[in-house]
């Protein structure tokens, strides 16, 4: 595994933390918040941003706006399934999704979530790590790399991995205040 492949991989973990993070709301609405609740349509499981345009009414209201008017019944039950428990209103063309204000209890609540989507990522991190050391030594075993070289390799991929680490904490930590902050 090259250093960029590395990277790449580490960013791609960071990239999707910050999607789930997206998705566990603050109490104010935003189309990120929706956008990727799963919908049974046409035979198969889409994103609502794939069926439906998506925007702000105010600080407390979505609108879904489905392309074909026929999936409105299954959206507003794909909604009302997910794990955000809101409560969509059907308007016969759209659907309004009201965003109700979080309780002190609810707030605690995502606090874990994302303590526990952080501690997935750090898991995923962890992980590509392990592949890149196992390679470094794989190359050092096969000897097209020496013994300072392997050592060298391995900083090089802590020092890294400490970044990305410190990245998704702040991420993590970012997303608790906001919940946190009333």
């Amino acid at each position: 595994m090259t250093n960029t492949e590395f990277k790449s991989r580490l960013s791609k973990s960071i990239d999707f933390l910050k999607t789930e993070l997206n998705q566990i709301r603050t109490g104010r609405a935003t189309p990120a918040l929706i956008e990727d609740i799963k919908v049974d349509a046409y035979g198969t499981t889409m994103s609502l941003k794939e069926l439906s345009s998506i925007s702000l009414i105010d600080t407390q209201n979505l609108s879904v706006a489905p392309w074909d008017k026929g999936l409105i019944k299954s959206i507003a039950k794909a909604i009302r399934e997910s794990e955000l428990k809101l409560n969509p209103v059907d308007e016969s063309d759209k659907i309004r999704v009201p965003i109700p204000a979080l309780t002190e209890e609810r707030r605690k609540e995502f606090t874990k979530i994302v303590s526990v989507k952080l501690e997935e990522c750090k898991n995923s991190m962890r992980n590509v790590r392990q592949e890149a050391m196992k390679d470094i030594d794989k190359d050092f075993t096969e000897k097209t790399i020496g013994e300072d070289e392997k050592f060298r390799l391995k900083e090089e991929v802590e020092k890294m991995m400490k970044e990305f680490l410190v990245e998704a904490e702040e991420l993590g930590e970012n997303k608790k205040e906001e919940l946190l902050r009333i």
